[in-house]
C-alpha cells in the first residue's frame, strides 16, 4: 500500500486526493461520509477532495437511494492523463530552454578566509572540469603547498589544464610548474606583477590576497565576468616570457 500511495503521489495527486481514491477504487460506490471515515479527514475536506477528482476525471458521482455515491473510473485514465502531461511539457521544453538562455546571468559572491576554505576551492575546480587559467602568483605562496600537491594529482587524473603566469619575482617556480602534466607556465614582466593572485575556471573568478599566515579570497560566480576576466589573462599570456 505504500508504494502504490507513493506512486499516486508521484503521478500528481496529493496524500489526501490519494487517500480519498484509494478508499473510493477499494469500496465503491461508496458515500463520502463514508470516504471520511476510512480517510480519518474531516467531512468538509473529504468533499473538496471528492470535487477536485471528479474534475481530475478519476472518480464519478452516482445517485443513491440516499445519498450521492462515488465511483472510480478506469485506472487506465490516470496513465493515460499522465502521458498527456508529459506530452505537453515535452512541447513547452524548447520555449523554457530559449527564455532561459535570453535571461540576465545571476551573480553569486562568496568570501573564504583561510586555506581549509581555499582547499575546497581547489576541489570546486576540479569539479567543474574545464581548464583553470591563472595571473599574479606571488613567490611566498608556501601555505598551500600540500594543497597544491593533492589538487595537481586529482587534476591530472582528470586531465585538466593548467596555465599560470607567475609574477616576475617567482619564475624560478617555472622549472617546478612545468613538469607537471598538462601544465603551462610563464612569467610576467616586472612592470605587470600583480599583488592579488587572481584564478578563473568555468563562471568562476577567485581573487586571492596571501598574508603571511593565512589567505583571503574573493569568489564571484559569474559568467560574463568570467570571460572579461580570461580575455584579460590571454592579453597578460601573449606579453609574458618563459624560460
Amino acid at each position: 500500500m505504500e508504494e502504490l500511495t507513493k506512486t499516486l503521489m508521484e503521478s500528481g495527486l496529493s496524500k489526501t486526493e490519494t487517500d480519498t481514491y484509494i478508499a473510493i477504487i477499494s469500496n465503491g460506490p461508496i458515500s463520502a461520509g463514508n470516504v471520511a471515515k476510512l480517510t480519518h479527514n474531516y467531512r468538509a475536506n473529504t468533499y473538496q477532495t471528492i470535487e477536485r477528482l471528479k474534475s481530475k476525471g478519476y472518480i464519478s458521482e452516482i445517485h443513491g437511494k440516499k445519498s450521492k455515491l462515488y465511483e472510480a473510473l478506469s485506472p487506465n485514465h490516470i496513465l493515460k492523463e499522465f502521458k498527456q502531461k508529459t506530452e505537453s511539457l515535452e512541447k513547452v521544453i524548447p520555449l523554457l530552454d530559449r527564455m532561459r538562455s535570453t535571461t540576465i546571468t545571476t551573480t553569486s559572491m562568496r568570501i573564504i578566509t583561510g586555506i581549509h576554505g581555499w582547499k575546497y576551492l581547489l576541489d570546486e575546480f576540479i569539479d567543474i572540469g574545464k581548464e583553470r587559467v591563472v595571473y599574479g602568483i606571488p613567490r611566498g605562496v608556501k601555505i598551500l603547498e600540500d594543497f597544491f600537491k593533492d589538487y595537481h594529482k586529482k587534476r591530472a587524473k582528470k586531465k585538466i589544464k593548467l596555465r599560470h603566469l607567475f609574477n616576475y619575482d617567482a619564475k624560478d617556480r617555472i622549472k617546478i610548474t612545468n613538469k607537471l602534466p598538462f601544465t603551462k607556465s610563464r612569467y610576467l614582466p616586472k612592470e605587470l606583477n600583480q599583488p592579488v593572485s587572481t584564478s578563473i575556471c568555468g563562471s568562476i573568478v577567485a581573487l586571492t590576497v596571501y598574508d603571511k599566515k593565512t589567505i583571503y579570497t574573493i569568489v564571484i560566480d559569474n559568467k560574463t565576468i568570467a570571460n572579461a576576466y580570461r580575455e584579460y589573462f590571454e592579453f597578460l599570456w601573449v606579453k609574458s616570457d618563459s624560460l
